[in-house]
């Protein structure tokens, strides 16, 4: 019977730390889901301003562009149209190719971000 009381407080003691690490845990994951919303948001937040940029950059090229072919073909219609024709063939493109050049590289970087990740944990 006195063995018994040993082994409560270290059953006691056990259970703290047990506890203890839980709580450790739950704060690790808060701080990884933390470091990985900010993560993602900078990239979408690059991402944003990168498109908004380079579509005034492209806006006014094209209007130049169109400026100069109607210059050259003695009408600014026919400058105009050439251009819509080529931002459109560019945007079929773009639609042919949005898995290689979008879809695919945004789920390696969400897979990198919370796959690879772990893996090096587990190490």
């Amino acid at each position: 019977m006195l063995g018994t009381g040993k082994y409560t407080e270290e059953i006691k003691q056990i259970i703290l730390e047990v506890k203890h690490y839980l709580n450790l845990q739950k704060k690790y994951l808060a701080i990884d889901a933390a470091e990985k919303t900010t993560v993602i948001l900078s990239a979408v937040t690059i991402a944003a301003i990168c498109i908004l940029l380079g579509g005034i950059v492209l806006f006014f090229s094209t209007f130049a562009l169109a400026y100069w072919l109607g210059d050259m073909f003695n009408s600014l219609p026919l400058g105009f149209l050439t251009m819509a024709v080529i931002v459109a063939l560019l945007l079929v493109l773009f639609y042919w190719k949005r898995n290689a050049w979008v879809i695919q590289p945004l789920a390696r970087m969400t897979a990198k971000l919370f796959v690879d990740n772990n893996e090096e944990e587990e190490v």
